[in-house]
């Protein structure tokens, strides 16, 4: 063949790739400015990945970061040999040339880089298309065993792109330069595998004392999966004692996600927080039954006991050492009214005297009587603990169970760990979540149903930010923080919390009854 035109028949080739590749390079960057306007951020960064060696693929990069740099876009650009480092920004979006590059499952730059693009931002992949039928599906796999989703295929050297549906994985073929919409659309909605595992541990916002009253985030969590039509399958971890979640949950790796909430003593982004502050508390025994003495001896304070005693002393003391120097019995008159003499014929300061003996001795008789009266009305107990101070001064232990104490310095040396499923007021000094304490004041003032009354200390002792946690890779955290912000805008957990204090209070309110009957 001749030479000449050999050379001519490749150039006159060139031209319809040379053609796609510019028609590419201005779709792409209309997908990304449209993706700008729509995230709304103030700075907007694009990874640039080039994984491709040709140099085509190396002017395509250098006209695409041009072309991105001039619509104000933060472009972070990478070859091959550039190492991943965790003070990187994270991407809005991200752009991979990989040319007619295969992805090796050893390349193990590559797939630090690939696995640290969160699942849900949109991934634009440019290759050359090969005749192999099966090119497209085999890095789309590789792709999702890296945890990258919401991604499209672009071929580059003829009209054809790909994007994928998933569980199991299935590809979808485009011709032309369709909408963004056509191409990043909602994946967990084409799962046909529309099933999720969950597992709990057993607490206040997951089973309420209510049996038929399931917990805030159990019906969170179930509303959630019907609203993105999944089935959710729920399963109740099986700890052992003085077990924390994480050992426990270590054994169900199966599931998809947990449902309990977690204190995370470090920011972190794959977290979606609760709208509630999580409130740590005490509750202690009112304290022990009053004996006969300590009733008639209680309603003063000592101090005041032994005054009187000092009173009731001096007056007779007077009486014995100087015998006229009054001449009526001023204790006497003024506790029985007994007089000697009428006090308006004695002397000026005996008036006076007895005037406030009496006025004094009238309070205090009152005081005391009101007292008593209380005991009617109120089953007298000695005062139990009502702060943290004095919980310590009495050396008093406190009980919890499956709780997180290194924050919880007030109590060191206090707390013991309770080998139980459920709170009970039985007698022991108990730290919960104050909604799970109030729930057993609640019950606590049904009759019969416990014996020792209770009291919640006001101070509080850890009050701390929730979270519920998601895998990195997690495809359904993002649906569920929007579904969450809705929820709370919408009063639903606030209405969820609250429903067991209710349904405590009618049947205590029942249970009244039952007495009054």
């Amino acid at each position: 063949m001749d030479p000449g035109v050999w050379s001519f028949g490749v150039l006159y080739g060139d031209v319809p790739t040379a053609d796609r590749q510019q028609d590419v390079i201005q779709y792409v960057i209309s997908l990304a400015q449209d993706e700008q306007k729509e995230q709304r951020v103030g700075v907007f960064t694009c990874w640039l990945l080039q994984l491709a060696n040709s140099l085509t693929f190396t002017a395509m990069q250098s006209e695409l970061a041009s072309r991105l740099s001039s619509n104000y876009i933060n472009l972070l650009q990478m070859n091959h040999h550039g190492r991943h480092v965790s003070s990187v920004q994270e991407p809005n979006m991200v752009f991979i040339l990989l040319g007619n590059r295969t992805l090796a499952y050893n390349d193990y730059n590559t797939h630090l880089w690939i696995a640290h693009i969160p699942i849900e931002r949109k991934t634009i992949v440019l290759f050359e298309l090969a005749t192999d039928t099966t090119q497209a599906l085999e890095i789309g796999q590789l792709l999702l065993a890296l945890g990258v989703w919401n991604v499209i295929l672009i071929a580059t050297n003829t009209d054809a792109m790909f994007a994928f549906q998933y569980g199991p994985l299935r590809i979808l073929n485009f011709t032309g330069y369709p909408v963004s919409s056509m191409l990043f659309f909602d994946r967990l909605q084409t799962l046909e595998n529309r099933d999720l595992k969950a597992a709990y541990r057993k607490d206040i916002h997951t089973r309420t004392p209510c049996l038929h009253v399931p917990g805030e985030d159990l019906r969170l969590f179930k509303l959630f999966a019907d609203t993105v039509n999944l089935g959710l399958h729920v399963e109740e971890m099986q700890c052992q004692q003085n077990e924390s979640i994480v050992q426990c949950s270590s054994r169900y790796m199966d599931k998809d996600f947990l449902m309990n909430r977690f204190f995370c003593e470090n920011y972190n982004k794959f977290t979606v927080n609760c709208m509630q502050m999580e409130q740590i508390g005490i509750a202690t025994p009112s304290g022990r039954l009053l004996t006969i003495w300590e009733i008639l001896l209680l309603p003063f304070q000592q101090s005041v006991w032994w005054i009187i005693i000092a009173i009731f002393v001096g007056f007779q003391l007077l009486e014995i050492i100087v015998p006229t120097l009054f001449d009526n019995s001023l204790v006497s008159l003024a506790l029985f009214g007994f007089e000697k003499r009428k006090l308006r014929f004695t002397g000026r300061s005996e008036i006076v005297i007895a005037t406030a003996l009496i006025v004094m001795f009238f309070l205090l008789k009152c005081a005391y009587e009101a007292k008593l009266i209380s005991y009617i009305t109120k089953t007298p107990r000695y005062p139990g603990a009502l702060t943290i101070r004095e919980l310590r001064e009495r050396n008093i232990t406190v009980y919890h169970e499956h709780f997180n104490t290194t924050q919880m310095n007030k109590l060191e040396g206090l707390l013991v760990n309770l080998y139980g499923e459920t709170v009970a007021f039985e007698g022991a000094t108990i730290l919960e979540n104050t909604i799970a304490l109030n729930i057993e004041m609640l019950l606590n003032g049904i009759e019969g149903l416990y014996d020792t009354p209770y009291n919640i200390l006001e101070e509080i002792v850890f009050e701390m930010l929730p979270f519920y946690s998601f895998h990195p890779k997690s495809p359904i955290r993002e649906p569920f923080l929007q579904f969450y912000q809705r929820a709370f805008e919408a009063g639903l957990p606030l209405h969820w919390e609250q429903q067991p204090f209710q349904v405590t209070k009618f049947t205590s309110l029942l249970d009244s009854f039952d007495h009054f009957e």
